[in-house]
């Protein structure tokens, strides 16, 4: 987060951009928005954000997406009227701010996400997005959720494996609902690895521990903030989410309708006008790095004289 990656390793599209692929089953925030049983909206607000978080890491793969200068924006829209604004509102830390506007208002999330990685160990990275999502729906009910952490392993031994750990929870207040999503992911120790890796000399079948499954518990909670179970639900953010044996999101299931970038409505500052993410998906890294230096360079120029301004400023009063 502090050096710049070379192009080479980069994404085409920036970190505003592929919020896109984290919000892409808008259809779920449709169902409940049109849900008037709370429960019922908390389950379909889950599966949204269950449905969507497998989307970057699948196409990114081991290529991190190109990070916002200050000020830059993006906007995307369906065909329904969904829209999506986002806006690069700090520099340092990095921090993106996003919008997003159902059909007829019928829903509005927000929020603002800062990025922190670091290493934890020799062969792996934990990131975290920092920040809180909203979403407003007609009836005054609000529901806000937290995100879960990254895991990356295998950068330098083994496989490279990309899990979510830990647990992110959804609040609803007004109607004293919460729901905590448990990633179950599980760390193989040194004395595995070196056991699983002898194992593998003999068999052609290697084990690996299960870093795609998820838990889900529904509450209902008092003033004292005592939490009575109401339900479970299980799945894996690859594949499913289903609670009480109904299914409420399956991978493979019909596509939601994509995003649409309107030429029309795109700011001067908009992700796609810029020329290194083009030239990374033309794959040619030489130009590419050259214009990202740019960038980056501009934005260094432009931290200093702010500084500066706010220095002499700070001085005269």
């Amino acid at each position: 987060m502090r050096i710049s990656r070379p192009a080479i390793i980069s994404y085409h599209k920036t970190y505003l951009e592929c919020l896109c692929g984290d919000f892409i089953n808008t259809k779920f925030l449709n169902k409940a928005a049109e849900s008037k049983d709370p429960l019922e909206r908390m389950k379909w607000v889950v599966a949204f954000f269950l449905s969507g978080i497998h989307t970057n890491p699948a196409v990114m793969q081991n290529n991190g997406p190109l990070n916002p200068i200050l000020g830059e924006t993006y906007c995307a829209e369906k065909k329904d009227g969904t829209t999506l604004y986002c806006e690069q509102i700090s520099h340092h830390p990095p921090v993106s701010a996003y919008l997003l506007i159902g059909p007829n208002r019928s829903y509005k999330l927000y929020g603002t996400g800062e990025l922190e990685v670091k290493m934890n160990g020799f062969n792996n990275i934990i990131g975290r997005r920092i920040g809180k999502t909203t979403i407003e729906f007609q009836d005054g009910t609000k529901i806000v959720y937290t995100n879960p952490d990254t895991r990356i392993d295998g950068l330098l031994v083994g496989d490279r494996r990309y899990s979510y750990i830990r647990t992110c929870v959804f609040l609803d207040k007004k109607n004293q609902l919460s729901a905590e999503v448990t990633f179950l992911y599980q760390e193989v120790g040194t004395v595995s690895k070196i056991a699983s890796g002898l194992k593998s000399l003999f068999s052609s079948k290697t084990e690996k521990p299960s870093s795609d499954l998820l838990e889900v518990v529904f509450f209902q909670y008092d003033k004292q903030k005592v939490k009575k179970p109401l339900c479970e639900g299980t799945g894996s953010w690859l594949s499913h989410f289903q609670v009480d044996g109904k299914l409420f999101w399956r991978v493979d299931e019909n596509a939601d309708d994509p995003w649409i970038e309107d030429v029309n409505k795109r700011l001067d500052s908009d992700s796609t006008y810029r020329e290194d993410s083009k030239y990374i998906k033309l794959r040619d890294f030489d130009n590419a790095q050259k214009e990202k230096e740019g960038l980056e360079n501009k934005q260094r120029y432009d931290a200093k004289l702010r500084k500066e301004y706010k220095e002499k400023n700070g001085q005269a009063k």
